[in-house]
């Protein structure tokens, strides 16, 4: 490797085995070794580093066009879907970006689980009577997703229908709409060096551990990103 060549940081990967990981720990995790809930923290942590996964794809797919500096930060205050859909028109132009696919509901309502957490707000609800010795406040669940609107409440299978939304999404947006293929999503998305679509360089990473389970349980199949399965 040269002296001068240089080193593009893309933190996909990394949020990417975040979510996964968390993931697993929240399943895998002995809670009668701990005083405290243990359970819920990793699902909370698996399920925003999932959400994070959307807004550093699509700044990793904005980065490659070289868009001179100006418009480059103007573009960058967009919300991350009109990102998805200005990278679209630039690769594939004659691909509708539908915001209205299945697809994009669900992480555009992933993005407001995200914003709600971040952004935390006091909300109030009434007791209501679940038994004789227990009361909770309910403040009800997403639309498409069905994530309780209180984090407290989110469970293990609330986190894998979150990443399970994000890899859907990826694997429409990127292989079907933009028509991309693995070698230069991977470049996109994992890669050291710059990204050029018309000459991709590419990465095998079907050897890469910690993926398998997550195919094999719950159908997340990382095609986006070349996992074969």
């Amino acid at each position: 490797m040269a002296d001068n060549e240089t080193h593009y940081l893309r933190n996909f990967e990394d949020q990417r085995y975040d979510a996964v990981y968390m993931l697993y720990f929240s399943l895998d995790i002995d809670q009668d070794n701990y005083k405290d809930d243990v359970i819920r923290p990793h699902v909370r942590a698996s399920v925003i580093n999932t959400c994070l996964l959307l807004e550093c794809g699509a700044n990793c797919l904005i980065e490659t066009l070289d868009l001179p500096k100006q418009f480059f930060d103007d573009i960058d205050k967009m919300p991350f879907l009109s990102k998805f859909e200005f990278f679209l028109n630039k690769v594939n132009p004659s691909q509708k970006f539908d915001r209205g696919a299945l697809v994009v509901q669900r992480v555009k309502e992933l993005k407001t689980i995200r914003d709600s957490y971040v952004h935390q707000k006091v909300k109030k609800s009434k007791y209501e009577i679940i038994s004789s010795t227990v009361s909770e406040a309910d403040y009800g669940c997403t639309e498409q997703l069905k994530f309780p609107r209180a984090p407290k409440k989110w469970r293990s299978e609330h986190a894998v229908s979150a990443l399970k939304a994000v890899n859907d999404f990826y694997n429409e947006y990127l292989l079907n709409w933009c028509a991309l293929n693995t070698q230069q999503t991977v470049d996109l998305l994992l890669g050291s060096k710059k990204a050029d679509l018309a000459n991709p360089i590419g990465a095998q990473i079907d050897f890469v551990g910690g993926l398998g389970r997550a195919v094999t349980e719950w159908g997340i199949d990382f095609k986006f990103i070349g996992k074969n399965v």
